[in-house]
């Protein structure tokens, strides 16, 4: 019997809800990540929600984006994956230079700032890969990238397997 699009949908959010109970004490940005997600695959507005977690001071290293701009960049890039973002574009939101900002945002987070977008949009595909039986096309786009191959790129250079491999080998090992 086929699992329904909504069943899926609520065994996925469940699973992250458990990822970010694991990862609460211990690296609590990836368990606000997670919870995001959870409630995003719910069909929930994170701000309605007010559960976009800023990020703590604990991962945030000295001499980078203050606590602020760190919590605007992020807010940001997670509302805006599914289509383009420059850094320019978050560098003003901040009121830096974009120099100063890629600086800026790699010492507090230990990644430049294109190398994290792309990083958070290979996860939403994950997620809506491993939560919908949409095609991979629509779910490159639905993420904000430029088509499939892009999205193949990125996925495997990031998680190191095609997304089609990885899709079919989640889907045999989900719940």
């Amino acid at each position: 019997m086929e699992m329904r699009d909504e069943d899926a949908a609520s065994a996925r959010a469940g699973h992250l809800v458990m990822r970010a109970v694991a990862f609460f004490e211990s690296n609590r940005e990836v368990a606000w990540r997670c919870l995001r997600d959870a409630w995003t695959l719910l069909g929930g507005d994170s701000e309605a929600l007010g559960i976009i977690a800023p990020p703590s001071q604990s991962i945030l290293r000295p001499g980078g984006l203050a606590a602020w701009q760190a919590k605007r960049a992020l807010e940001y890039i997670e509302d805006n994956l599914g289509s383009k973002i420059g850094v320019r574009d978050v560098a003003d939101l901040v009121a830096l230079s974009p120099g100063h900002f890629s600086r800026a945002f790699k010492q507090s987070l230990g990644f430049p700032p294109m190398a994290y977008v792309a990083a958070r949009r290979v996860e939403r595909a994950k997620l809506m890969m491993t939560s919908t039986r949409e095609s991979l096309t629509d779910i490159a786009l639905a993420c904000g990238f430029a088509d499939q191959s892009h999205l193949t790129r990125s996925f495997r250079r990031v998680v190191g397997m095609s997304p089609g491999r990885w899709r079919r080998t989640s889907i045999l090992n989900s719940p």
